[in-house]
């Protein structure tokens, strides 16, 4: 019996009808392999139900009509929630979701959006193919919370940069049986995918600390199959990996490494709620390499529906009464307002439920010259700097501590920090500022190629950069660390990793500008004075070095530590009037709040503004961490 076929007039008027149900529209289409990309479906007509006249002008509108394909069902989707809304009896959460094509995949297959509309009033962003990069440039949903004033934003992102974008061969190596299939990605995925997280951890930060009253759904995909596509199985295909298992487990690790990140962002987060769809699909319920059936989307459906339901003791259903409703019109939502703008705070400010936060700021105008052999240090801008970075702490929601000059002795300093890595947990995040002098004295373990240890010049004695490391390795994992440094030879003090070995020279020192160095007669004096007090410490730190390196073949430092230093280790930091040259610099820098890069950038931004006999330097060490690489300066 032949199938009735509809005009391309009547198609249309079935599509403009929102009325009509997605699994009524469904029979009309076909997917399109040859144009489609990554999480970024193309249509096509189905010819055994659509009848489409051989003309040039039909064919001008059939493409016009599919190409607007997601335009056509948001605009379906946002017509539903204003009458929803409009309606006055829902009385449940009020949500935003902008995401990519398994939130919107339009008219073949019921996704997890269309799985939860029938429950929940959702006012729909999303497009098939909608990529991180372009949703955070848009930043639709900035108005979209602000005009419905929702209470929940569902986020699905990142797809397409686990599949590389479509170019996952560049990032294979040819197959080899001795290599497992981890080691069949090249370290290239992992820049693909900590590029990804950054972007992610910008817009989860923008909506978080801008809607404090909003949470955020995300999740990180379930393990996809590969099928001989072309997001999978044909990319593996071309570097000779063709048995399917194998293939499998590359897909499954690649997953994995998205799902982690999105664990680690989730951590640093107050708002971010990470919905783990591992082993959820199954494997019967996929519709292609990338896509999951209408039952799989109904099983991730049910994961996200969990926790909308935990979050449901925030309704507003005062305000979905006729004459305040929250409906706002179809159309495409533009970019930012200002009014919108004006509700964000800073993306680095703390808020309530988020991640701890600590701070130590350490400043010495002088030190007791009982210990430094009659020398009292004198410099006059360190404790300026220390009051300073403790501003920037306190203003960001950092629970701060200050050590100025004889307040920040050896013993004062280190309990501080260890009290620190008592407190925190994985995501907080802990803030050391240093000012004062460094020097360097004999390396007694025999770490350094240059035979020379950094040291903070504390009141009443030297700090080592290994007695630092050592510290570090008490920290919990997945804690994040961030050191200040405004001192003499502080390129590598957080660590004595062999860095530059050359003298200081005296053309270096500026004209009435005072280093931030002990003079290396009052350091070799300082040491003569001291001998049995650091020969005895740098013996213990050998042992502790060795311990430190037996652990760290097994288990690295768990936290993850980030230096800016005001100099290289073969270079001195100036001291100043207001600020130290460095500290100065940084707080310029910083303008207020203002600057919106990652730590690197803001390095590069700070030496732009030293001479060039100072060059700050940025050095990390621990577990790695692309979520704090990615943040802003400071950022909670």
């Amino acid at each position: 019996m032949a199938v009735h076929k509809i005009t391309l007039e009547e198609l249309q008027a079935k599509i403009a009808d929102a009325t009509t149900p997605d699994s009524e529209l469904q029979r009309f289409f076909i997917l399109d392999q040859a144009p489609s990309k990554p999480f970024s479906p193309a249509l096509a007509f189905n010819p055994e139900t659509v009848q489409i006249a051989k003309t040039p002008e039909e064919g001008q509108r059939s493409a016009e009509l599919l190409n607007s394909a997601n335009q056509l069902a948001r605009l379906r989707r946002q017509f539903a929630f204003n009458s929803r809304i409009r309606e006055g009896s829902y009385r449940g959460p009020i949500l935003v979701s902008e995401g990519d094509s398994w939130f919107q995949y339009p008219f073949l297959l019921e996704d997890v959006i269309d799985q939860l509309m029938p429950k929940y009033a959702i006012y729909s962003l999303d497009a098939a193919g909608d990529t991180l990069s372009n949703m955070l440039k848009e930043k639709e949903y900035l108005k979209a919370l602000t005009d419905i004033r929702a209470s929940i934003f569902l986020f699905s992102g990142g797809g397409n940069d686990v599949v590389a974008g479509g170019n996952l061969a560049a990032h294979l190596r040819d197959f080899d049986d001795k290599l497992s299939p981890g080691a069949h990605l090249k370290p290239t995925f992992n820049t693909v995918l900590d590029e990804a997280i950054g972007l992610y951890s910008k817009l989860v930060r923008e909506v978080a600390k801008g809607f404090q009253d909003v949470d955020i759904l995300c999740h990180g995909y379930d393990y996809t199959i590969p099928a001989d596509g072309p997001w999978l199985g044909k990319p593996m295909k071309s570097r000779g990996i063709e048995d399917t298992a194998f293939q499998a487990s590359i897909a499954k690790i690649m997953i994995d490494r998205f799902n982690e990140r999105l664990l680690l962002l989730s951590k640093t987060s107050a708002r971010l709620h990470y919905i783990d769809c591992r082993n959820t699909v199954g494997k019967a319920e996929w519709h292609d390499e990338l896509h999951p059936t209408d039952a799989g989307y109904k099983k991730v459906a049910s994961k996200f529906a969990a926790v909308i339901e935990t979050l449901k003791s925030k309704p507003r259903s005062a305000d979905t009464k006729p004459g305040k409703t929250r409906a706002i019109k179809s159309d495409p939502v533009g970019s930012t307002q200002a009014s919108v703008k004006a509700k964000l705070r800073h993306p680095s400010a703390s808020i309530a439920g988020g991640p701890n936060a600590i701070s130590l700021h350490i400043g010495l105008d002088t030190v007791n010259p009982d210990h430094y052999a009659g020398w009292d240090g004198q410099l006059a801008a360190c404790e300026f700097d220390a009051n300073d970075m403790k501003e920037i702490a306190d203003g960001l929601g950092y629970k701060s501590t200050l050590l100025l000059s004889a307040e920040a002795t050896r013993k004062a300093v280190t309990d501080s920090i260890r009290k620190a890595a008592v407190q925190l947990n994985e995501g907080d995040i802990f803030f050391l500022s240093y000012s004062g002098h460094g020097s360097q004295m004999p390396d007694f373990n025999g770490d350094e190629e240059d035979g020379l240890d950094e040291t903070w010049c504390l009141f009443d004695g030297q700090l080592l950069d290994d007695e630092l490391y050592e510290i570090w390795s008490e920290f919990k994992f997945g804690v994040r660390v961030l050191v200040l440094s405004d001192s003499c030879h502080s390129g590598s003090v957080i660590r004595a990793f062999p860095a530059f070995t050359a003298s200081i020279e005296q053309d270096q020192f500026i004209a009435n500008e005072h280093p931030r160095v002990m003079p290396p007669n009052i350091a070799s004096r300082t040491f003569r004075q001291n001998r049995a007090f650091y020969e005895e410490l740098g013996s213990r730190m050998s042992s502790i070095e060795l311990q430190a390196t037996a652990r760290a073949k097994q288990q690295p430092i768990s936290c993850s530590v980030k230096l800016i230093s005001g100099c290289q280790d073969n270079q001195v930091s100036m001291d100043g009037v207001g600020n130290g040259k460095f500290t100065g610099a940084l707080i310029k820098a910083w303008d207020h709040g203002r600057f919106k890069g990652d730590y690197s950038t803001f390095r590069k931004t700070i030496s732009k503004m030293l001479p060039e006999t100072q060059s700050p330097n940025y050095w990390t060490i621990g577990s790695p961490n692309p979520v704090f690489d990615a943040q802003t300066p400071f950022a909670i």
